[in-house]
């Protein structure tokens, strides 16, 4: 997945769906009103509001966080009975206490709620049934008075898969006064279970809002911790934390906490939680299927089918088995057994619906049609899934879209944009995998779908099920999807970078048999895209300085934290830097091959420690404290120099800096000390002054590239100063260090012709068709250097571009195409192209001239 770091921090922070994005959002439930317009998918763009912020939860992570869907909670009114009950069930004594419950003829909701529980953990799911409509009847009936009973009806309808009827019991229960926390925690799991995190976390916080002698409910701390992950949002572990403070034996706490060692490839760290939680209750489900989840993924076959035995001895019918090792599978990018987890899901239970609903995505990913009609049926069963919804919409939006082949892809582009940007996707698309696959001596099998999005949130929608992510693009399964160059703000993206980092994936993640740690496969990326172009891809930043200089990145063992477990939005930038640093590292010190057979190893199922002995015959510790040395020998300088003055509590005085010879020299080194110095003197009107300072902060800190960087200062000095060739310099500079900005290379191509230069200018427009296709003025002015330079092939093709854009001068990019048509000897073609134009402005000289050349031969 490539990122725009500025837009993934930002993406991290939001805690809702913005406003104004239509027909994205899937219903979800609601705390006020009826719902009734939000079982139909296609029917108003945003549906009912509700009264809080509509929940951001990604699917993907949604699926893997343990979510305790309907554990019961213990209850200040629970009877004798249940009391004794729930005491057997947390030591995993499921027989006593079931026996326990049937003895006793009461009826009380809550010992037929814990009926309900161990019938659905023993797999007899029409017996469950029976309990729950058990409590329906008391409902029904008027026996159900107080908050707490109601609470046990909700839980009822829940579990029934009557999922509005349980919201509204609960909105009934609150009404009678200051609701309990055990129902306040199953009304917070169940907008977890609906995709609902930001209305989840506002009832657990309420659930922890006791008086401050109270200890806080420990469940309510863990749906508070999934609901922060499921938002993306930083203090899931702090929440964990505080809940196994206030009860260590809490499963559902450690299981949350195995679920995210898992994600992170902690095994050590799994292990030791798997231990501590069955210690507490060795039939703990939850626990045992993420003991099955780990050894899957670590290769070690006795110990899964070991651990699948358990399981089904105890639950027949484990269901939640399979879709966890459906869902770990699809966020280890393994999606053919994903398939194969997730279909015996919904064999072994056919109200599976989220795993219906990952089937049919992944299904899809997998290019296999079956998944629209997967995704209808789990979506006339649960409409509330908000990924469901979301894929299905899209889904229905790609009649508006081109598709095309190339030799290795099948290409789905919007048609408003289709044929501008077709050209340089095939060209591109075709020289990156070949590229790629020629130094990573791996060949791709079969063809990719490759997809550009004009709507962000579109493409959000293709990979993640919801809008708001960060990224700019994303490799899942057999499709690469990404923005289209319209897709983001001018000037701050670029496609072609991103394209080649998403191919990238493609062949690492082949090569590796989708095993390949996630740390690995986005350095690779990283690495591959400043290989492809000057400028390409994110070069360091101040800040990443900043934390290698106060610690803050991660050791090599933990890298994959940063990217599945950030702390911080800014650990996950700083992780991908690191990423591709290691990387570049990496094949510095042990060469190509190596990263090639680190790839193949990973591919046999070999662990990363397996992976470093084996193939670069060291520890990860070792290679580790290799890759710490380079980076302080290269940073601990750098860092010196970026260190921002106001940090140091100088207080340095710009204003009074000119002549104190003693202050220069301390500070003559320091990056931002000659920036600013740099900066104060053009907004002094004292150019010539300014230029050494900031060729100085250009000396110290080249990558800085932006619009108010040394840079574009200095650019706008020599322009004023008409110092052409100087400014074309500062201009070549610049681009090679950010590529981004169109302006900079129209301008460069104009004073690189004037200089007589017009073969470099050709490059710079040409590298602008990966940043900008869709700009006119470009496709004019290269149309016309190909024209000059007799590359008529060409010519046509970005006169052809540029009609599609429907140019203001419609009729001079009409001569221009018959120009290049006649040039390439398509005569009857150039006459039909030149009579257009005049047809559009008679008096158009040279395209009359045109035409009877045309014509005479």
């Amino acid at each position: 997945m490539s990122t725009n770091c500025g837009e993934l921090a930002r993406a991290y922070r939001r805690s809702g769906v913005r406003e104004g994005i239509l027909g994205r959002v899937g219903t979800s439930l609601i705390r006020i009103g009826s719902i009734a317009a939000a079982v139909r998918r296609r029917a108003s763009a945003r549906g009912p509001r509700a009264t809080r912020s509509r929940s951001l939860a990604t699917p993907i992570l949604a699926l893997l966080l343990c979510v305790p869907l309907g554990a019961p909670s213990a209850s200040a009114q629970d009877t004798p009975l249940a009391h004794k009950a729930r005491g057997l069930m947390d030591r995993g004594d499921y027989a006593k206490a079931l026996d326990l419950l049937k003895k006793d003829q009461s009826g009380d909701p809550r010992e037929l709620r814990l009926l309900v529980e161990l019938s659905r953990r023993k797999g007899d799911l029409e017996q469950a049934d029976v309990y729950a409509q058990r409590i329906l009847d008391l409902y029904q009936r008027g026996r159900l008075s107080s908050a707490d009973e109601l609470a046990q009806a909700a839980f009822a309808n829940w579990h029934l898969d009557r999922w509005q009827e349980a919201n509204n019991i609960y909105l009934q229960a609150q009404e009678l006064g200051t609701p309990p926390a055990s129902m306040l925690i199953d009304w917070g799991n169940l907008y977890l279970e609906k995709y609902n995190a930001a209305e989840a976390q506002e009832i657990f916080a309420e659930a922890l809002q006791g008086s401050p002698q109270d200890e806080p409910p420990a469940e309510a701390l863990v749906g508070l911790a999934l609901a922060f992950k499921s938002q993306g949002r930083p203090g899931g572990q702090d929440s964990l934390n505080r809940a196994l403070e206030a009860d260590p034996k809490n499963l559902n706490a450690i299981s949350a906490l195995i679920s995210w060692a898992i994600g992170s490839e902690n095994w050590d760290e799994a292990e030791e939680w798997i231990e501590k939680g069955l210690d507490v209750n060795k039939r703990f489900l939850p626990i045992l299927e993420q003991k099955a989840v780990m050894h899957y993924f670590r290769g070690q076959d006795d110990e899964f089918e070991e651990s699948q035995r358990r399981i089904l001895e105890i639950n027949p019918r484990a269901a939640d088995l399979y879709e966890a090792l459906g869902n770990a599978a699809v966020n280890n990018r393994r999606l053919e057994e994903a398939e194969g987890f997730l279909r015996k899901s919904v064999q072994l239970n056919p109200r599976q619906w989220g795993a219906w609903a990952a089937l049919g995505v992944n299904l899809l990913r997998l290019g296999k049609d079956e998944g629209k009609s997967v995704l209808e049926k789990a979506y006339e069963s649960d409409p509330f899934n908000i990924w469901t919804v979301n894929t299905l919409r899209l889904l229905d939006s790609f009649d508006r879209f081109v598709v095309f082949e190339t030799p290795h892809f099948i290409v789905r582009l919007h048609r408003k944009e289709a044929e501008a940007l077709r050209p340089y996707i095939e060209e591109l698309l075709e020289r990156c995998l070949t590229t790629l696959e020629s130094r990573y001596q791996h060949e791709i099998e079969g063809k990719y779908l490759f997809e550009m999005f004009p709507d962000h949130e579109d493409f959000a929608v293709r990979t993640l099920g919801m809008p708001g992510l960060g990224a700019l693009g994303a490799t899942l399964g057999r499709i690469v999807a990404m923005d289209s160059p319209s897709g983001r703000p001018k000037g701050e993206f670029h496609y072609g970078s991103t394209l080649w980092h998403e191919v990238a994936h493609v062949v690492t993640l082949s090569m590796s048999g989708q095993k390949v740690p996630r740390w690995f496969t986005e350095g690779l990326s990283m690495m591959e895209e400043r290989l492809a172009g000057a400028g390409w891809g994110e070069s360091i930043t101040p800040s990443y300085v900043q934390a290698f200089r106060d610690g803050q990145l991660l050791p090599l063992h933990r890298l994959n934290d940063g990217f599945q477990r950030p702390d911080t939005p800014q650990q996950v930038q700083l992780s991908y830097l690191q990423a591709g640093w290691v990387c570049d590292f990496l094949a510095e010190r042990y060469g190509m091959e190596k990263i090639r057979a680190m790839l193949l190893a990973y591919a046999d199922s070999k662990t990363t420690e397996q992976v470093f002995e084996e193939v670069l015959g060291a520890s990860v510790e070792e290679v580790n404290r290799e890759f710490v040395a380079v980076m302080e020998e290269e940073l601990t300088p750098l860092a010196e120099r970026l260190r921002n003055p106001d940090e140091q509590g100088e207080g340095v005085d710009l204003s009074a800096i000119v002549g104190s010879q003693e202050i220069l020299r301390e500070s003559s080194d320091n990056y931002f000390f000659n920036l600013r110095k740099g900066r104060k003197l053009v907004e002094e009107d004292r150019d010539e002054e300014a230029i050494p300072y900031l060729e100085k902060a250009l000396e110290i800190f080249p990558s800085y590239a932006g619009a108010r960087s040394p840079y574009a200062m200095l650019a706008t000095i020599h322009r004023d100063r008409e110092d052409w060739p100087k400014t074309a310099e500062i201009l070549e500079r610049w681009w090679k260090r950010n590529p981004k900005p169109a302006d900079n290379a129209i301008e460069l191509a104009k004073l690189l012709t004037r200089l007589g230069e017009s073969e470099k200018a050709i490059g710079y427009l040409e590298e602008v068709m990966y940043v900008d296709p869709l700009r006119t003025d470009v496709h004019f002015l290269l149309g016309d250097l190909y024209l000059e330079h007799g590359r008529a092939e060409k010519a046509v093709r970005e006169f052809q571009v540029l009609l599609f854009l429907k140019p203001n001068d419609l009729a001079g990019a009409r001569y221009r195409l018959a120009k290049a048509l006649y040039m390439k000897g398509d005569r009857d073609l150039a006459k039909r192209q030149v009579l257009l134009s005049l047809e559009i402005a008679p008096g158009y000289r040279e395209a009359q001239e045109l035409l009877l050349k045309v014509v005479k031969q």
